[in-house]
């Protein structure tokens, strides 16, 4: 098996697991895609009041033109689907799983 077909069974499986969150800068305006790994991001939650919520995911994000500090949390089900958003510095535009064809 070649080097590259080794490197290629790997990184299809690193994005299965992987998902993206995109904010946009509320001073100005740059919008910004954050990788999220489930298998380090994905905060486990325990909370009898909301047995829906399974996942919260806390990030810190600063753009490549932007300097200023923007945070989003993030509540998940358990099938990673997102119930809501709390953001700071910034307003939440996407949350999705990446797929296998995605580069």
């Amino acid at each position: 098996m070649g080097i590259r077909k080794i490197i290629n069974k790997f990184s299809v499986g690193k994005q299965k697991n992987a998902f993206y969150a995109v904010v946009k800068c509320s001073d100005c305006g740059e919008e910004v895609r954050v990788r999220i790994e489930s298998s380090s991001d994905f905060q486990a939650e325990y909370d009898k009041n909301n047995p829906e919520h399974c996942y919260t995911i806390k990030k810190e994000i600063i753009g490549k033109n932007c300097y200023n500090l923007m945070k989003i949390s993030l509540a998940l089900t358990r099938e990673a689907r997102l119930l809501f958003a709390d953001t700071q510095d910034c307003e939440f535009i996407a949350f999705k799983r990446e797929t296998e064809h995605a580069t």
